[in-house]
């Protein structure tokens, strides 16, 4: 399946999950969940963490696993349970900025505008966050993104109406 540009492939499309190697999915997986963490969390070094977390416990299971079944929702799902025991222990982990990593590489606009980006997500609640992630960013669909959060799809597109309720009105020109 060939994506359009601005389009997500997804792990489905660039995986044959029957005769995947764990490896395979683990590099087709890897880039989009990290990056859905990221946005989460607010840092890099937690992201990582919850996604290791993630991929390890998907490793101990992954004989076990129907492969038919959606692992990439399974992956998620058991990265947003670990993001939402890890937020439970430690509140403070939404109030940290994400670090910009290797600033001599980005322009100082782009820095700003990430900042800023992340200041507005992290100014939602952690359900709202994880709904806008997960539909507005990495393309999940409200069903999807429920079935990884453990709510009905009505409940996604509250929380997603709510969470744009709350940006300024000039980030709210959505390209939809």
């Amino acid at each position: 399946m060939e994506t359009q540009p601005g389009q997500v492939k997804l792990v489905r499309d660039a995986v044959d999950a029957e005769q995947a190697s764990f490896e395979e999915f683990f590099a087709a997986a890897w880039p989009r969940l990290f990056r859905a963490l990221l946005l989460l969390t607010g840092s890099a070094h937690e992201a990582e963490d919850v996604a290791q977390e993630a991929f390890l416990s998907l490793l101990e299971r992954w004989d076990r696993l129907d492969h038919g079944t959606d692992l990439e929702g399974y992956l998620f799902r058991t990265a947003l349970n670990s993001y939402r025991s890890l937020y439970r222990r430690s509140r403070l982990a939404a109030k940290r900025v994400l670090a910009p990593g290797q600033a001599g590489t980005d322009p100082f606009e782009q820095v700003s505008e990430r900042e800023s980006a992340v200041r507005l997500l992290l100014g939602l609640t952690p359900r709202q966050r994880a709904a806008i992630v997960l539909t507005g960013i990495e393309g999940f669909d409200y069903r999807q993104t429920g079935a990884m959060l453990g709510v009905k799809e009505t409940t996604v597109r509250t929380l997603v109406s709510q969470a744009r309720a709350r940006f300024p009105k000039e980030t709210d020109g959505s390209d939809e």
